[in-house]
């Protein structure tokens, strides 16, 4: 059956943006829906002691009895409104069919995990830190537990980052066990991929003109207006120094390097700035500082939002359709920002070419599990219990999931 997120689809398309974590994420993702992840933890806490007032609404036996009670359906649904409100524009209610999709997915998330029990599939508990770890290291030096959470929930994950980990590695162990030819195929494309791929991908391979710049920034955002203003004072003379002796600039970036918080700024080196109309709209006096340059030259100081800055314009990039041997750097579509700037375009063509085709692995196998699972597994369903919940269209969908590929009985 093809389930309708069409609502809650087109919100998390669209969240508040928030790219820092883009690297990392891009890696895998589950080829089940990440909404039905809402379920798992509270299952795992909640069918341990039952209380006897507990209405389920399913039972899946795949290993051992496992209820799913209507309370905690319903709060599943609460807390993924109040996910979906925090990244819209106002409160937001799940439509009947999309708790009805919420309640396929977590029929086909328990019988997943039933079926790891079964076969001895595990992941470790340092396994499942390591990849926090790295997810960390995604979003920079100091991120905290909660920070990861933040960002796997503006990203449409709303679970808590242990279960989404623990989840995320289960179903990769599956695909190495099951699918070790596929995954190890994936990983050494052909030449006559690769080539095919990059002509797929030249359209996004095109260079606007740009120009490469090092950047020397005191920034300011959120601090005091005292210091905002000592920051001022401090790179108001920097520019003024350089004014006079433009080779300078060389002593002021290797402290910035070196030392950012005595120097008072940070240095940042090879930025390229696209002559583009959306480039000098995002970044207006930056723009029209960088493209006042020629090569070598110092900027006078550039105030802006982000704080206090001067540039030395590098390199101009004329436009340009970049081959395999180019550097990446000046290229703005998604997959090129989320890709080191100094990697090479065969290596953003590989790297594209390997992420697609696993993602097109994960579905297919998925959707083949799960299909053999709902068939496998027994399914006793409660209608009565979802009355009030789901309207009549949903609850007659449920009847008829009976012979359509589940092991249906309902009670």
């Amino acid at each position: 059956m093809q389930k309708d997120y069409s609502e809650v689809s087109r919100l998390l398309k669209n969240p508040k943006k928030d790219n820092s974590m883009r690297n990392s994420l891009a890696r895998v993702s589950l080829a089940v829906s990440l909404l039905a992840f809402l379920s798992v933890f509270s299952l795992s806490a909640q069918a341990a002691s039952p209380l006897p007032t507990r209405k389920p609404v399913v039972m899946v036996n795949l290993k051992t009895n496992e209820p799913y009670y209507l309370e905690t359906f319903k709060a599943d649904i609460d807390r993924l409104e109040s996910g979906l409100s925090a990244i819209s524009a106002q409160p937001y209610k799940l439509a009947s069919k999309d708790k009805y999709n919420i309640l396929l997915d977590t029929i086909d998330m328990i019988l997943f995990r039933q079926f790891c029990e079964r076969e001895g599939l595990k992941v470790s508990d340092a396994d499942i830190a390591a990849q926090i770890a790295q997810y960390k290291n995604g979003i920079g030096a100091g991120a905290t537990d909660a920070m990861v959470e933040a960002t796997l929930r503006r990203n449409g994950v709303f679970t808590d980052v242990k279960t989404y980990v623990k989840q995320d590695l289960l179903f990769a162990a599956y695909l190495r066990t099951k699918k070790a030819d596929e995954v190890k195929a994936i990983g050494n494309p052909s030449p006559a991929d690769v080539l095919k791929a990059y002509d797929d991908m030249k359209f996004n391979l095109r260079r606007p003109s740009s120009y490469r710049f090092t950047m020397i920034l005191a920034r300011t955002q959120g601090k005091s207006d005292a210091d905002k203003k000592k920051a001022g004072d401090a790179m108001r003379a920097i520019a003024s120094k350089l004014k006079v002796n433009a080779t300078d600039f060389d002593d002021y970036l290797v402290r910035g390097a070196m030392d950012p918080t005595g120097s008072g700024y940070q240095t940042m080196m090879n930025l390229v700035l696209a002559k583009t109309p959306e480039s000098k709209k995002q970044y207006p006096a930056l723009y029209d500082a960088v493209f006042k340059l020629k090569e070598g030259e110092v900027s006078d100081l550039i105030e802006d939002d982000s704080g206090y800055s001067i540039v030395r314009a590098g390199a101009f990039l004329p436009e340009k359709v970049l081959g395999f041997d180019d550097l990446i750097e000046g290229l703005s579509s998604a997959k090129a920002a989320q890709a080191n700037p100094s990697a090479t375009v065969l290596a953003l063509v590989v790297n594209d070419l390997r992420t697609t085709k696993y993602a097109d692995l994960q579905k297919t196998t998925r959707d083949a599990l799960n299909a053999r699972l709902r068939k496998e597994g027994m399914i006793t369903i409660s209608p009565a219990n979802l009355v009030g919940v789901l309207d009549d269209a949903e609850m007659t969908a449920l009847k008829a999931l009976k012979g359509s590929g589940y092991n249906i009985v309902l009670q």
